[in-house]
């Protein structure tokens, strides 16, 4: 009962906290009593065995065991000798037994081996006999068992249906694997020809640009041949000029000469000669353009034309003025002296227009030329430089043609080791599959086969245990003093 001056429940949470403070005591004591166990039992477990290790380890444990072993053949051998001793006493037993029922029926001992001899044959042909139909029956029943029987039955068919279906999920492999390796060429194939005719094409795009570069070096190798050719024009033009100039020389130099003289017929006819000479220098100058001009006639301008028809009219003109000196020089012979000197006047003011109205045009006409073989050979230097430009592109380009040539010859050869590689892993696994397969019959032969002489074993077991219980042996008493009432089987 509770105190008055305590309340109530005090007294029931001192109880609680009582209780529960005894439960996990005792739990504690529990848990360390089985921790206690298991190690005391594991400690015991390993003295042991490390007890019998080292026993079994020892020289003793192996000395042991040889006795035993020679102990055990000891014994086998004196079980051989026992039982050899029983076969040899069993041997003679009979033979007296023999000699006994020889004398009882008065047969001589000849004559009773012969008996016993046909007996014992006549046994073992029945035996046999006996044997043989045992083996027949054993068959048949066997040939009947596996026909009848409904759980061989079935796993024959089950077998069979599997064969069939592993024989044609195989072929269905097989066929699979055909059309995949006959996609895979396929396919090859087509890449394959696509290359070639990628080769083929990247080919002639080669060819063309190989022929490009041939007539680019012909044309760079033709220009260059004009360039010179140019050079030589424009030097024989200086040459030209020069010789123009040296005429012009000569000519001033003998015109101070005859101031001197004033032989006014002679200079006239030496003037005349050299007006002649000038004009035939000329003539051919001109006539030198004009050959020139015609050579290059398939460069065709205004500029060019106007230069030709320059050439020409000056051509004209040089040769009327060569005409005209001509018959002026006939003329001189007729002339007097004081005619002489007017006519030396009138002409070498003539000449004089003549020659600078002459050299005017013939400056024209050079510079024209100069201008023409000037403006021919930058034209020439610019399409070097573009034929050099074209060349060195075209050099890329089949550079460029030649890497991606050989990479895609690199990628065809990866592919086509890629597809070797799939085909040989599908005839891998082909293989495993057909292996698997061929075990797994075989198996299946085998657990039919253990199942088979299993049953046949029972089968034997039921024969045999039937055969004792229906077989009665042949008694042979031995001989005694009472007469034997019970007839033999050769009596």
């Amino acid at each position: 009962m509770a105190l008055p001056t305590i309340p109530s429940y005090w007294s029931s949470r001192y109880r609680n906290i009582q209780e529960r403070a005894m439960v996990q005591r005792r739990t504690h004591e529990a848990d360390f009593r089985e921790t206690w166990s298991d190690r005391a039992s594991y400690f015991n477990k390993s003295e042991v065995q490390t007890v019998k290790q080292n026993a079994w380890t020892s020289d003793r444990s192996f000395q042991d065991s040889m006795d035993a072993v020679k102990r055990q053949g000891e014994k086998d051998l004196k079980a051989m000798r026992l039982e050899r001793r029983r076969s040899q006493l069993k041997r003679l037993l009979k033979k007296e037994t023999d000699m006994y029922e020889a004398e009882l029926k008065g047969l001589s001992r000849s004559n009773f081996d012969r008996l016993e001899e046909m007996r014992d044959r006549s046994d073992e042909m029945k035996t046999a006999r006996e044997t043989d139909r045992k083996e027949i029956a054993d068959v048949k029943m066997y040939e009947h068992w596996k026909r009848n029987n409904p759980d061989l039955r079935k796993s024959k068919r089950g077998n069979e249906k599997k064969r069939k279906q592993e024989e044609e999920d195989r072929r269905r492999l097989e066929d699979e694997m055909e059309r995949e390796r006959l996609a895979a060429l396929e396919e090859e194939r087509q890449m394959q020809e696509s290359r070639l005719a990628n080769e083929k094409e990247v080919a002639g795009a080669l060819k063309m640009q190989i022929d490009e570069l041939k007539r680019r070096e012909e044309e760079a190798e033709r220009l260059k041949k004009q360039q010179e050719e140019l050079q030589r024009q424009e030097w024989q033009l200086a040459d030209l000029e020069e010789k123009r100039k040296e005429a012009e020389i000569t000519r001033k130099k003998e015109e101070m000469s005859r101031q001197l003289t004033r032989q006014y017929k002679v200079q006239l006819r030496r003037r005349a000669k050299q007006v002649q000479e000038a004009l035939e220098m000329d003539r051919k100058i001109l006539e030198s353009l004009s050959a020139k001009e015609e050579e290059d006639g398939q460069l065709k301008t205004a500029r060019k034309e106007k230069a030709k028809a320059d050439a020409a009219w000056m051509k004209q003109v040089v040769e009327e003025q060569l005409r005209l000196e001509k018959a002026r020089e006939a003329e001189l012979d007729m002339l007097y002296r004081d005619e002489a000197a007017r006519q030396w006047q009138k002409r070498e003011g003539e000449w004089e227009r003549e020659r600078i109205a002459r050299e005017r045009l013939m400056a024209e006409v050079l510079e024209n030329r100069q201008e023409q073989i000037k403006g021919r050979m930058e034209e020439n230097r610019r399409l070097q430089e573009e034929s050099l430009q074209r060349r060195e592109e075209l050099l890329r380009e089949m550079e460029i043609g030649q890497q991606l040539t050989r990479r895609d010859k690199e990628e065809a050869e990866r592919r086509k080791e890629e597809t070797r590689r799939d085909l040989g892993g599908q005839i891998t696994e082909r293989r495993i599959q057909q292996d698997m397969a061929h075990l797994q019959l075989e198996d299946d032969l085998q657990r039919e086969k253990e199942a088979e002489d299993v049953y046949e074993d029972m089968l034997q077991q039921e024969a045999a245990r039937l055969e004792e219980s229906d077989y009665e042996p042949k008694s042979y008493p031995r001989p005694s003093s009472r007469p034997s009432t019970r007839r033999s089987a050769w009596d």
